[in-house]
């Protein structure tokens, strides 16, 4: 395995693990961590909203946000010029919240949230 391919690696489990922790920052909704209840205590569980935008659309909310971070992780490892694996890691690793920070924004405004 190429340093590239354990870099991605990396910052793809990363992002899998704590993507629930960091819904839980971004929306304040009541999601935990993957070990302590993930989206138990979300507030997509109450009969009124307003309800967590990645937990109310899966796929176009929580999905889309993965989906752009890891891409934006991809582009960071293996289309930059720098050939230091740590600075790879360290752009990969900014990748996660910055981009699924931006979507999440968005996706507050889109959703009401």
């Amino acid at each position: 395995m190429t340093s590239r391919h354990s870099v991605f690696l990396v910052a793809f489990v990363v992002t899998s693990v704590f993507f629930v922790d960091w819904c839980a920052v971004v929306f304040q909704c009541g999601c935990r961590s993957l070990w302590n209840g993930i989206a138990t205590y979300c507030n997509i569980h109450a009969a009124t909203g307003p309800h967590c935008p990645w937990c109310e659309h899966p796929l176009l909310g929580g999905g889309t946000a993965f989906g752009a971070a890891v891409s934006a992780q991809w582009l960071a490892v293996y289309r930059t010029t720098t050939s230091s694996v740590w600075k790879r890691l360290l752009l990969a690793l900014v990748a996660f919240p910055l981009v699924s920070g931006l979507i999440a924004l968005v996706q507050r405004f889109v959703w009401n949230y």
